[in-house]
């Protein structure tokens, strides 16, 4: 059997042959979500769409890839100030204890309080 065009370029890849894309979908795994949007919404992401030439979809795919981004980057930026934060004050406090033998110091400070209610 001939096949000719998208079909035949559709069979290619799934068939491992070609791995671009075919017409104007690329063959990769993606999944369907629907959003709803406002009047306003719609209108300005299709203007948009309009003057980049691209879709819907592909708009808002780049908007979730820069909001992930954006979230992971902020993350990033938390813990690398957490972790500045914590250098520089360690040792701060060099009259308590070192980290387990000053948690069990509070312990034995706490049992005894609480073995007078035991009485």
């Amino acid at each position: 059997m001939a096949t000719s065009g998208r079909e035949g370029s559709a069979r290619r890849c799934i068939a491992g042959g070609y791995s671009g894309p075919v017409s104007d979908v690329s063959l990769y795994i993606m999944h369907r979500t629907q959003i709803y949007l406002d009047d306003e919404q719609t209108a300005r992401l299709d203007q948009r769409a309009a003057a980049e030439g691209a879709s819907r979809s592909t708009l808002i795919r780049r908007a979730v890839d820069e909001y992930l981004t954006q979230e992971e980057r902020d993350a990033a930026t938390w813990r690398a100030q957490w972790k500045r934060a914590v250098e520089e004050t360690a040792g701060i406090a060099s009259h308590l204890e070192q980290g387990s033998e000053y948690v069990e110091s509070v312990r034995r400070r706490d049992a005894k309080r609480l073995s007078r209610f035991d009485q």
